[in-house]
């Protein structure tokens, strides 16, 4: 499962622990409040978002004026939570007390917070394909991020070695001397070098899985997988 909003890849794992979660805290007034904030906020940022796009003049004016209102809306909702009107908080957030994996907006993505559902319609596919581009971008940026750690933590190590083979001093009948300073600068240098080597592969083994899921999304998408 996909976020069409940020493209995240939200396995079946997650999903079911949020459901487990949302029907745990389904009596929970503090968790629905926090809950109500958060979907609040979102369609705020959402509105913005839309508005920068489609007129950017107006954008600094209609952004004071939909903050004075999420402000508002905030107050009446910490109003009701310390009211302890628990019946608020399940109307507006539509609560049930069994939502399963056929409920239509079952899940929130953790990254965006934007409702993840099944039903896609034509928007949300060319969404999630715009989405499935900027992390297979992302994931490229992984991959050359730990090439470039990769080939400095080699070169490290390698100074390092170099500097260990100077801590076998002539003067101390070539053995090694491990009280000198070239061999305190072998020691720092093969911790870093190996630190970022270690780095630089869990970077690859990260970029190359990603650019693998969602060149696979953007197939799928391309093969009307998506569509009703």
């Amino acid at each position: 499962m996909y976020c069409s909003n940020c493209g995240l890849n939200i396995n079946q794992e997650k999903i079911q622990k949020a459901l487990k979660n949302d029907s745990k805290n389904a009596s929970n007034i503090k968790y629905l409040a926090k809950s109500l904030i958060s979907i609040k906020k979102f369609a705020v940022n959402e509105k913005l978002i839309e508005i920068k796009v489609t007129n950017k003049d107006a954008y600094k004016e209609e952004k004071v004026k939909l903050n004075a209102s999420l402000k508002e809306e905030i107050s009446l909702i910490k109003e009701k939570l310390n009211a302890n009107d628990l019946e608020y908080f399940k109307k507006e957030l539509s609560v049930k007390e069994s939502r399963t994996l056929n409920t239509q907006d079952y899940f929130v993505c953790p990254r965006c917070g934007k409702l993840v559902r099944t039903n896609l319609d034509e928007n949300d596919i060319k969404s999630l394909a715009r989405a499935g581009h900027s992390e297979i971008h992302r994931g490229r940026n992984n991959i050359s991020t730990g090439m470039c750690a990769l080939m400095i933590g080699i070169i490290l190590a390698v100074i390092g070695f170099m500097f260990f083979a100077l801590s076998f001093k002539a003067t101390n009948g070539g053995v090694l001397d491990t009280t000198c300073v070239e061999f305190y600068v072998f020691i720092c240098l093969l911790v870093i070098g190996i630190a970022l080597i270690v780095y630089a592969i869990i970077n690859i083994i990260y970029g190359k899985n990603k650019t693998r899921s969602y060149e696979l999304l953007l197939r799928n998408i391309n093969n009307g997988a998506f569509h009703q």
